[in-house]
């Protein structure tokens, strides 16, 4: 590990964040943070504790929150929950180091809207999408309110992005942005 060569590119990546007014940075990447075969689960925590405890400051210098994104198992086998996550920020104990909770994820992990209430306290950022092919809300008819109901009790007053595919942009968006708006008013949003 060249701890060295990171921080360095860290501290450039978030002043140019910065620069041009981004205030959030995901640390989502599967493959960066994927385990090789044979290697310790507690090992890649305790470096990923670290990695992340040294980002803390420097993120903080520039105002950038950085987001841990738990990822579903087809995809990483490193932080795949809203728990696993949780465990990292809290651990790392920074206000700069957040929670990422990716709907799609959680609902490709069988995860339920109990560990966003359990959680709810580390959330900085938000993704949306489908479970089957990762489209946008409103294209398979996935009903996201316990997740959206979940979020509204733990106070989630922040940004959602969709992360997701589009087949037809013209015609899916729109009817995706009404789709969700519905079902983030019936959340009580």
């Amino acid at each position: 590990i060249d701890e060295i060569r990171i921080l360095a590119y860290a501290g450039e990546a978030f002043r140019r964040a910065r620069r041009t007014g981004i205030d959030t940075i995901v640390f989502g990447s599967g493959g960066a943070r994927a385990l090789t075969d044979g290697f310790s689960n507690a090992q890649a925590s305790e470096q990923f504790v670290a990695l992340l405890t040294k980002l803390g400051p420097i993120a903080a210098r520039h105002d950038v929150t950085v987001v841990v994104e738990p990822l579903n198992r087809g995809e990483c086998n490193f932080i795949n929950t809203l728990d696993e996550g949780a465990e990292v920020v809290r651990r790392v104990d920074h206000p700069n180091i957040r929670l990422l909770a990716d709907l799609f994820h959680m609902l490709r992990n069988d995860e339920t809207p109990d560990a966003i209430r359990r959680h709810g306290d580390l959330l900085a950022h938000t993704h949306i999408a489908e479970k089957e092919t990762r489209s946008a809300p409103g294209v398979k008819g996935d009903d996201f309110r316990p997740f959206l109901t979940a979020l509204r009790a733990a106070g989630y007053d922040r940004r959602m992005s969709l992360e997701c595919g589009f087949g037809n942009l013209t015609v899916e968006l729109p009817e995706s942005l009404v789709a969700l708006r519905r079902q983030l008013r019936d959340a009580g949003y």
